[in-house]
């Protein structure tokens, strides 16, 4: 093994450079932490059922939906749990944010920091989007 990770090819991306270096620090985050109203219908589901949102970003970067949907839930450690995927979120993204950072955004504003996740991975939320609408005739 050459302790190359699998994920280390570069990507297309729009970040200057025109590369997209997981954890090179050149991208940036798709919607700014405060743009959680962007999407409605994301915003209200993350809102009601946090749970939701927070499993599938997990699982977007590998993660067990189930397992880190609840773990996200948890009084207390939370904060730590919604923090790992972010940093995940952020390193194959090519975004550089400290660590102190993520741990705030985690812990004391974890919906917005998780619907810029979302948004980030392209994650999607809402179940029943027209892309899933198919009409057949007979």
């Amino acid at each position: 093994s050459s302790g190359i990770n699998a994920e280390w090819p570069l990507r297309p991306g729009n970040h200057g450079t025109g590369l997209n270096i997981p954890g090179a620090g050149l991208g940036k985050w798709k919607s700014p932490l405060w743009g959680c109203f962007d999407d409605i219908g994301s915003c209200l589901i993350t809102w009601f059922f946090p749970c939701w949102t927070m499993g599938k970003v997990a699982e977007s970067v590998g993660e067990d939906c189930l397992i880190y949907g609840i773990l996200g839930m948890v009084p207390i450690v939370y904060g730590y749990f919604r923090h790992v995927i972010r940093e995940k979120v952020a390193f194959r993204s090519g975004i550089k944010e400290e660590v102190w950072e993520s741990l705030l955004i985690s812990y004391f504003l974890p919906l917005c920091g998780n619907l810029q996740e979302r948004t980030q991975n392209n994650v999607q939320v809402v179940c029943g989007s027209t892309d899933d609408i198919k009409i057949t005739r007979k």
